[in-house]
């Protein structure tokens, strides 16, 4: 199969509001995602698409089929408008990313049906912080799609590159500028991404501020403008690479979230290296 992966965007305001809370309640819920008057984001969505490749014409699908689709279907019904809960689409649910990634799939599975390709997956992004995966996922011999959140957060820290478990010249060949005895810094990207069954009264996965705080309490504040090496505690005997570092985050952040909502963990070291885990197998 050809994936072929297309972005359109659109402007709109959203609150996230829930009518039978107080202000108060909803503010305690959503934070300033509950300000009276909303606030508002330049998303992006990214449509991909797959199939063969046609051996006439050389081509999955004709993009000139497929662009006035998503303007229809994702582009139209929300470019300039106000999100609330009122809106028709919504179903009384939350505007939040996930939801709209969802109603995007679900519009587009269903127009794009007489084209030769197959829906694949509808990326949501509200900002680059945040945005919302819609994908194909296998249940036995069906198929339903399935709905992630991920959420980007930053840290800057340092480490020193040296195994315990080698001698100071075998550190210095393996790791070279990088064992350096006073260490080196990089500026971090965390991505977390959660998943499962959405809140069937909001269309949420999790309560962004209760994964703000559990991000910030089990990682962020930890290691920002720290020297893992010499300040963490795990990392005492544990060699401070990106492989051990994105473990270790999984492992702290995978008991403190709600159960089984944790899919994967991202550290962007550097613009070119980036780690991802999934955590361990089921035996």
């Amino acid at each position: 199969m050809l994936l072929l992966t297309r972005k359109v965007r659109f402007s709109a305001a959203h609150r996230y509001y829930l009518s039978d809370l107080s202000e108060q309640e909803n503010r305690r819920r959503f934070g300033p995602c509950a300000y009276p008057h909303g606030h508002g984001h330049d998303y992006t969505a990214e449509v991909t698409v797959g199939g063969r490749i046609d051996p006439a014409n050389g081509m999955v699908v004709n993009i000139s089929d497929l662009k006035p689709i998503l303007q229809s279907e994702v582009v139209a019904p929300f470019d300039g408008v106000y999100l609330t809960a009122e809106h028709p689409l919504l179903g009384g649910r939350i505007p939040a990313t996930e939801v709209l990634a969802r109603i995007a799939w679900d519009r587009l599975a269903a127009a794009l049906a007489p084209l030769p390709a197959t829906l694949e997956r509808v990326r949501m992004a509200e900002s680059r912080r945040l945005w919302a995966d819609c994908c194909r996922r296998k249940t036995g011999s069906d198929e339903e799609p399935m709905v992630t959140l991920t959420r980007t957060y930053e840290f800057a820290a340092a480490h020193r590159l040296h195994s315990q478990q080698l001698s100071d010249a075998e550190n210095r060949a393996l790791f070279e500028k990088c064992n350096n005895p006073h260490g080196h810094g990089h500026n971090y990207v965390l991505e977390v991404t959660v998943g499962g069954d959405p809140d069937p009264r909001t269309g949420l996965l999790i309560d962004l501020g209760l994964l703000d705080e559990v991000v910030h309490r089990e990682v962020v504040d930890r290691y920002d403008h720290r020297h893992l090496n010499l300040d963490i505690e795990e990392f005492r005997t544990l060699n401070p690479t990106s492989e051990n570092l994105v473990k270790v985050i999984w492992e702290r952040l995978e008991p403190a979230l709600p159960a089984g909502i944790l899919r994967s963990v991202t550290i962007r070291e550097t613009e070119r290296n980036l780690f991802t885990y999934h955590g361990e197998d089921p035996k």
